[in-house]
């Protein structure tokens, strides 16, 4: 298994990195600030679970490898990506340390009720979106991610978000719904 991460720049492009499954949080489990870093930010997504081995997916196929959905948080280690930046280093081991994605459970795909997602953070929504307000489809994604990595069954493709929520601290209650269910429930410790 597998997780593909969606990252968008400024303009709304997007590239698609893969990272190994002991960066998976599940179960609403406790995110613990990691000692190399001193700021930790996150950015809320949606998430498939690809249901069907494929590689070079056309995008008008590509609603045929999902069936599952649900949510997930990506963290990243802002002070350690600072660092890496300013040595001209890439920046991806700021996002792919254990436990830096949490996800929640996942439903059937239903695409005519279509997926609302909305992120809490002590109880305040700081941000809501739909899965049709993504910069890229899930089809376009799955097809995008394809032309780099095989599909396998039961891979994760984490959807990405252009907001990013700064300066979590301990403490701090971390909460995600989907279609008005909450699917994330945890604390940052």
């Amino acid at each position: 298994m597998k997780i593909l991460c969606a990252e968008y720049n400024q303009n709304a492009e997007v590239a698609v990195v893969s990272v190994g499954d002991d960066v998976l949080l599940r179960n609403n489990g406790d995110f613990y600030i990691p000692d190399f870093t001193q700021e930790v930010s996150c950015v809320p997504q949606l998430v498939v679970r690809i249901s069907k081995l494929g590689k070079s997916v056309g995008e008008r196929f590509a609603s045929r490898y999902f069936e599952e959905i649900g949510v997930g948080i990506r963290f990243y280690a802002d002070s350690l990506e600072e660092k890496l930046s300013a040595q001209g280093l890439p920046t991806v081991m700021a996002a792919s340390f254990d436990s830096s994605c949490a996800i929640s459970s996942m439903v059937k795909w239903e695409k005519e009720k279509g997926a609302v997602y909305e992120m809490f953070v002590n109880e305040k929504c700081i941000t809501a979106g739909e899965v049709d307000s993504l910069p890229f489809s899930i089809e376009k994604l799955i097809a995008f991610s394809s032309d780099f990595h095989t599909l396998k069954i039961g891979d994760f493709l984490f959807c990405g978000h252009r907001h990013r929520f700064r300066n979590l601290r301990r403490g701090d209650c971390l909460q995600m719904t989907l279609n008005g269910v909450k699917m994330l429930d945890f604390r940052i410790s």
